[in-house]
């Protein structure tokens, strides 16, 4: 109920709010209202003063007729002439300005009056005013509602002697009707005024207001994006200091917004187009009505050899070569006779979209080595081969930055629209594919998309290698999280770092569906980095909700060649706040035994820092001895495969007891993989195995839900004090 009534209520306010008048209404309105009151105001106070005037000129009336009347009397009351003073008192009266007129002679006691109906032998009563003012002598006045009294002292003109005395008695005027008149008469002013003054207040008021309306027309311009409107800065008023602090309001506002669209659209290093203005000019060209039936090709361009570039000799000397790229690029375009732009521009709308714009071929950098270009109105391949032609000769003149030569060389697929994808991301797609099928084929060559060998396994590796990329630089990975725990208490002590892959279209994905393709074409490493970054982030995250959580992170190979791989680590823990000590590094056996000098050289900064590394896959690789004295690792992982056989197999078992006694020997922990039954469980416990992992004890989870197994699971949190592993450094997992 009172949500309905606080709606109706802001219903009412909405439609007051469209209800409202203009400026100019109100304005007119106000002088109006204002002039009402003035008028009001103006008829009130003249009522006033003409009711006291009223007043006053009844008093001044019988001043005067009571003067007249008492010098009048004089020689009437010395010789007695009564009978000509009443007629004369009959006479004022007939006037019909005053009402009553009274002389009474107090020597013979007569009251003459003006009434014709008496004389001044009937028996009247005496007004006591009358006889008041004779014994005091002076004028006596009474004023009633109805009437004003005024009783003189009539005198000798002689002597002064007071021979008698005259009242006068006047009608007052009745308040209501001389208001009504009043208010009557300047009623009808102010109406005639009020007619003659809106029309002027009307023309004024328009002229008064046009420049505020003026004002108002280029302000709405500004915000519908036109920041060329006109401001009517010429004006010296308050008008026109108003239209330039909005001018100079209105310059800031294209400052900034020149500036956020170079943040948004414009590739930093380049100078180019970025990736977002590549997929607004994608939409243009889809979007333009004239170009709704023609075909336009979109082709994805990588730089062959850029990366030994950024590896002997910096990223300030790859950024400089990218810059010389791009502009070679453009000059290509240019060679073709082809217009280059992009349709995003700053101060323009999507529904500013125009023809001539849209029309325009597009070259960006879209990330790291990699560009794009966009050629619209492609009806034969001739044009796009042509194009590419000019892009690889581009590159093909050695570039010199800072006296050093350099050369890359570039691997460019082509996808047409409509006719490889129906929408951007179809396309980028399909020409990322047939980039890595040119880039596999030797490179420095254009392949199309529909030349590619799409038959079984080749395809499928060039379509997981292209998609893999994408993912890489979005957000499709995600990091699962498999328990260790304890053998005999069952206590979570830490958890392994898996990868898995989020695909918009085949679902989650194993590594198995990906990795050989990753470590085929050098993408490990930098699945490698996100899959550390990700583990290392949620490990803070379980600190801050104080948690401790050791975690293990698988290493390739290749990470390990890479001679920044040590310090990349550190600068990973540093940003993410992950404890080194909280985190091991597992490297297989293949791996460390293939190239033991580098696994040494590199592990130690790492291992000087805290973190641990473990030996995965112990057992299914060739080790000595001699080896794995050198060797700096901290941890066995048993390979699963002699787990799985515990309990059918005697020499399964002696193999396990043996990297137990030999682990127990060499200071090492030991981790069991693969535990999937409570009768391998109670095997490793009865031989001494301290840590386990398997399916017995929890799949893979993601975050959410290995939190919530954490909170349901037996031992509710991973331990705060003690190992619960077998070997050295028992408490070097548990240091917060």
């Amino acid at each position: 109920m009172c949500l309905s009534v606080s709606s109706a209520i802001d219903a009412c306010r909405a439609f007051v709010r469209q209800r409202q008048p203009g400026l100019r209404t109100r304005f007119v309105m106000l002088v109006a209202c204002l002039f009402l009151v003035l008028s009001v105001v103006m008829i009130a106070v003249a009522s006033y003063l003409d009711l006291r005037d009223e007043e006053n000129r009844v008093i001044a009336d019988s001043q005067s007729i009571g003067a007249t009347v008492s010098h009048l009397a004089v020689p009437h009351l010395e010789n007695h002439h009564y009978l000509i003073l009443e007629q004369e008192l009959e006479s004022i009266a007939a006037s019909g300005i005053v009402t009553l007129v009274h002389v009474y002679d107090p020597q013979r006691s007569i009251l003459i009056d003006s009434d014709p109906q008496t004389s001044y032998f009937d028996d009247i009563a005496i007004d006591p005013l009358l006889l008041k003012a004779i014994e005091v002598g002076e004028t006596q006045t009474l004023t009633k509602p109805e009437m004003v009294s005024m009783a003189f002292p009539v005198r000798a003109e002689a002597e002064g002697e007071v021979l008698g005395g005259a009242l006068v008695t006047v009608p007052r005027p009745n308040p209501e009707g001389v208001i009504f008149t009043i208010w009557k008469r300047n009623a009808i002013i102010a109406a005639v005024l009020l007619l003659f003054c809106l029309p002027v207040v009307f023309h004024f008021g328009n002229n008064f207001l046009r420049p505020i309306k003026l004002l108002t027309q280029t302000a709405h311009r500004v915000s519908a994006g036109d920041f060329d409107a006109p401001f009517p800065t010429e004006r010296q008023d308050e008008i026109g200091v108003l239209a330039r602090a909005y001018q100079n309001m209105v310059g800031t506002i294209r400052k900034n917004m020149s500036q956020i669209h170079k943040l948004a659209y414009v590739d930093s290093v380049s100078g180019l187009p970025n990736r977002e203005a590549f997929r607004q000019h994608f939409k243009s060209l889809k979007s333009v009505k004239e170009l709704r039936n023609k075909k336009f090709a979109v082709m994805f361009i990588d730089l062959d050899r850029f990366k030994r570039v950024n590896d002997s000799y910096g990223h300030d000397y790859g950024d400089l070569l990218l810059q010389e790229i791009g502009t070679r690029f453009q000059e290509a375009l240019k060679s073709c006779g082809l217009p280059h732009g992009v349709f995003v521009q700053p101060d323009r709308r999507p529904r500013d979209t125009n023809y001539d714009v849209a029309v325009q071929s597009c070259v960006a950098r879209l990330g790291g080595d990699e560009f794009g270009v966009i050629m619209p109105l492609v009806d034969e391949r001739e044009a796009v081969l042509n194009v590419a032609d000019q892009l690889t000769k581009a590159v093909e003149t050695p570039f010199v930055i800072n006296g050093y030569a350099l050369s890359v060389g570039v691997s460019i697929g082509a996808a047409i629209y409509p006719d490889d994808g129906s929408d951007y991301t179809a396309i980028m797609k399909n020409a990322d594919i047939a980039m890595y099928s040119a880039k596999h084929a030797g490179g420095n060559s254009l392949r199309f998309f529909d030349q590619v060998d799409r038959s079984g396994q080749a395809e499928d590796r060039l379509v997981v290698e292209a998609e893999l990329r994408h993912a890489l630089r979005g957000d499709e990975l995600t990091v699962y999280y498999q328990p260790k725990v304890n053998c005999e208490t069952s206590e979570v002590v830490g958890a392994e770092a898996l990868v898995r892959w989020n695909h918009p279209e085949r679902g989650l994905l194993a590594p198995g569906a990906f990795i050989d393709v990753a470590e085929e074409t050098g993408l490990i490493t930098r699945l490698g980095d996100r899959v550390l970054k990700l583990a290392c982030a949620q490990g803070r995250s379980w600190l801050d909700q104080n948690r401790i959580i050791p975690l293990s992170v698988n290493v390739s190979v290749r990470q390990l060649q890479n001679p920044q791989f040590a310090a990349d680590v550190l600068k990973t823990l540093h940003e993410t706040g992950f404890p080194p000590h909280l985190l091991e590094l597992e490297v297989t056996e293949t791996v460390a035994m293939a190239d033991p000098d580098i696994v040494y050289r590199i592990t130690g900064p790492l291992r000087d820092a805290g973190i641990r590394f473990a030996l995965d896959d112990f057992g299914t690789g060739y080790s000595s001895l001699a080896h794995l004295r050198q060797l700096p690792f901290d941890t066995f992982k048993i390979d699963q495969s002699f787990i799985q056989e515990l309990g059918k197999s005697e020499g399964s078992r002696s193999i396990v007891q043996t990297i137990l006694a030999m682990a127990q020997t060499m200071e090492y922990d030991v981790v069991a993989e693969g535990v999937e039954t409570r009768e391998q469980q109670a095997i490793l416990q009865s031989i001494g195995c301290g840590t386990a992992q398997g399916y017995l004890f929890g799949v893979p989870m993601d975050a959410d839900i290995f939190s919530a197994w954490m909170e349901n699971c037996p031992s509710r949190n991973a331990r705060r004090s003690g190992s619960g592993q077998t070997g050295r450094k028992p408490d070097a997992w548990a240091a917060a």
